[in-house]
């Protein structure tokens, strides 16, 4: 790779990793990130990665960044999903009026937000802007967040409805207690109600593929995709899952004698054979991942355009790192056999978190379908591609 990893960011992780880890249990118990866990995310400075210069944040390049979020992972997954989450929007404020960027990210560079994409909710034009309505799903982070990023469609006498973006404040969300799952419990991705909150323009902008950044954001990082963006925040997590659920495996291969044998379960040939293959996979689909994100990023920072191609091969990379994550994770499950299926067992907490996090819309194998059209020069059948 080309880029440079900026190791300060992962000196930043390894200070609160004890305290991640000690509160994982309580996460859980109370589905979503103890307040603790979130303070040591926000004094840490990292959640402002994907915040501009401009405004206090550290503008961190792709590479470190999905580099950052593995590594969070592999400490507590559910802590690193909602780090992302609100970095993914404080990196979208690059694409609203000055004004909008200003009020959400002036003050406070920390990405303090969640979001709802889907279903989208009904924006009806009112005098300064917008009144926002309808219910949405799994808006992680909510319960630390000032502002929830919503999709919506406008209400006009149009045979279509624009779509765009808009920015909630929090005081204006109903917050409904739904997110009790077997995974990624302490994401506290509940679903929300909003009834006619008041949006200005300037909180909103259009999601389509044309946009204009906003001038704090002038970085090349602002200038990456959407699909890029996705992936260098999702798809590590799934990563972390997966070497966590390996590393996890090997070491109670070590202590663990199966049943009806004499001998440690490491020593059993086919052990050895399904941790070699483990690291193998995880490791072909990590280094498939970083260097398209990185050939991708140098493209960005020469000033061009990211192709159609390059769409293509950054959605390929994430969706190959999240089949390949799930499949390594079960197969760590297996081997370890009933010891993974007592709670608070660490690879048992892999197996949920990853069969939760595996059902996000961007992370199906229809997607390797979206890339073969694209291959072809066929259009995409999945619109977030070209965004």
């Amino acid at each position: 790779m080309k880029t440079l990893i900026d190791v300060s960011l992962l000196e930043r992780v390894n200070k609160i990793a004890p305290l991640l880890k000690a509160n994982i249990s309580e996460g859980e118990r109370l589905r979503r990130l103890p307040q603790k866990s979130f303070d040591a995310l926000s004094d840490s400075g990292l959640l402002t990665m994907l915040s501009p210069k401009a405004l206090g944040g550290l503008e961190t390049d792709p590479v470190s960044y999905a580099n950052t979020i593995e590594e969070v992972a592999k400490f507590d997954s559910a802590a690193a999903w909602t780090l992302t989450n609100p970095e993914l929007w404080a990196f979208f404020c690059s694409r609203l009026p000055d004004q909008g960027a200003i009020e959400l990210l002036g003050n406070d560079p920390r990405a303090l937000f969640a979001a709802s994409i889907t279903p989208p909710m009904t924006a009806k034009i009112v005098e300064g802007g917008f009144h926002i309505s309808g219910p949405g799903r799994f808006a992680s982070n909510c319960h630390h967040a000032k502002w929830i990023a919503v999709s919506c469609q406008i209400e006009e006498n149009t045979a279509s409805a624009r779509p765009i973006w808009a920015y909630i404040s929090v005081d204006d969300c109903q917050i409904l207690d739904t997110w009790d799952v077997i995974g990624m419990r302490a994401t506290g991705s509940d679903d929300i109600q909003v009834d006619g909150a008041f949006v200005p323009e300037y909180h909103t902008f259009p999601f389509t593929p044309e946009f204009t950044i906003g001038p704090r954001f002038q970085g090349p990082l602002y200038r990456f995709t959407f699909v890029g963006i996705i992936a260098a925040a999702l798809t590590p997590v799934m990563l972390g899952i997966a070497q966590v659920a390996i590393d996890e495996a090997a070491k109670l291969a070590k202590d663990k004698t199966a049943t009806g044998s004499q001998s440690a379960l490491w020593l059993n040939p086919s052990t050895q054979k399904a941790i070699g293959q483990a690291e193998a996979h995880i490791r072909a689909a990590r280094s498939l991942l970083y260097e398209t994100l990185d050939d991708v990023w140098q493209w960005v920072v020469s000033d061009k355009e990211v192709t159609v191609q390059q769409r293509a091969n950054l959605l390929l990379a994430a969706t190959n790192a999240s089949e390949t994550s799930v499949q390594v994770v079960e197969k760590m499950h297996s081997l370890a056999g009933t010891t993974a299926t007592y709670n608070g067992n660490s690879i048992g907490r892999c197996f949920r978190d990853i069969q939760v996090a595996k059902q996000h819309r961007f992370y199906t194998e229809s997607r390797y379908e979206t890339f073969g059209k694209m291959y072809f020069g066929l259009e995409a059948d999945y619109g977030l591609v070209m965004l």
